[in-house]
């Protein structure tokens, strides 16, 4: 609790809309790296609180490895600018971004030897494994993202995103770097996977057929509605964060004062045998275009509200190209 409480307040906003910090509007994210090798009580833990929060799970020298190959990928159309050291990755001017084939680009982000070694890491899956209470696999889609200063992520469940299968299925985050909640760190509504509210409404839509976009972009109006406290921290190289498909989660918009961007990624995994969401699942290696032909998941560059999924997924031409508004 102490260390999200000594933040530099002033620094976060959701969309542009300050955030009013006290002991009843956030607070820190338990650590169950103590329950590590005790399945049972992470089974337990993650099914009162809704996630499960690991510090130093993965080993920090492979995290920054993996960094260090996304930037590289970044640097090339001009997301960081290299001018100033990779690592730091600091806003770039982004001109090649509109020259580059994003079909490729977008799947060498999701295929990186480091990157696949670390979302397929065995004891990743062994303890999803142990959460799902079952073997496990990976969705063969990846969400890697770069979210640039002044960007964030809207208020949302991955429920109605990922319900045309089973319901034995979960949701890794991982920061790729340290990220303090000022910079985009993402944020968990505590004992918002039990809210009724969420579950007898929000939870039983598809977000394709009934077209959802994020729930709201005031942080305490949805605190108030669908649960007790925002819950985040500091993260740093090896952590991860992993959460039902009934909790309410975003992020902080990134007010780097370095303009840095933050770079994480989502995975998801599901008990082998179980029917995966074909969204997001193929078994012919074709391209997967989950909200329609002729785009790419390529979050930020702008805010739409999610509105036809354009916060996360841009429209391309036939060579590839961005079409941005």
């Amino acid at each position: 609790m102490e260390a999200v409480q000594n933040l530099e307040t002033e620094l976060l906003t959701f969309s542009g809309r300050p955030f009013v910090a006290t002991p009843e509007t956030l607070g820190e994210l338990v650590d169950s790296a103590d329950l590590l090798g005790d399945a049972m009580a992470l089974r337990a833990r993650y099914e009162a609180d809704g996630y499960l929060y690991v510090r130093g799970f993965h080993d920090p020298e492979l995290v920054l490895s993996t960094r260090r190959e996304l930037l590289l990928k970044y640097a090339t159309v001009g997301e960081v600018d290299d001018r100033h050291p990779l690592m730091d990755a600091i806003e770039g001017d982004r001109a090649g971004l509109r020259h580059v084939n994003m079909r490729t680009f977008t799947e060498s982000l999701r295929t990186g030897a480091r990157y696949e070694t670390m979302i397929l890491h065995p004891r990743l899956i062994e303890l999803v494994g142990q959460l799902l209470d079952g073997p496990v696999r990976p969705y063969d889609f990846r969400w890697p993202r770069l979210a640039r200063p002044g960007e964030g992520c809207g208020y949302h469940c991955d429920g109605p995103y990922m319900s045309r299968g089973t319901d034995r299925h979960l949701s890794v985050w991982t920061p790729i770097a340290d990220v303090a909640p000022h910079e985009g760190g993402l944020m968990i509504l505590e004992d918002s996977h039990m809210n009724p509210e969420l579950r007898d409404g929000y939870l039983q839509m598809d977000a394709d057929r009934d077209g959802l976009v994020w729930l709201d972009d005031d942080p305490q109006k949805v605190q108030a509605r669908y649960g007790s406290r925002w819950l985040t921290t500091t993260f740093a190289p090896g952590d991860i964060l992993v959460f039902s498909m009934n909790t309410l989660h975003g992020a902080f918009d990134n007010r780097s004062p370095e303009r840095r961007c933050r770079l994480s990624t989502d995975s998801r995994y599901l008990v082998a045998g179980e029917t995966p969401d074909p969204r997001w699942n193929t078994d012919t290696g074709e391209e997967l275009n989950p909200h329609g032909p002729g785009r790419v998941f390529y979050p930020g560059l702008g805010s739409w509200a999610n509105e036809d999924f354009q916060d996360e997924w841009k429209y391309v031409d036939e060579a590839g190209r961005l079409k941005l508004n």
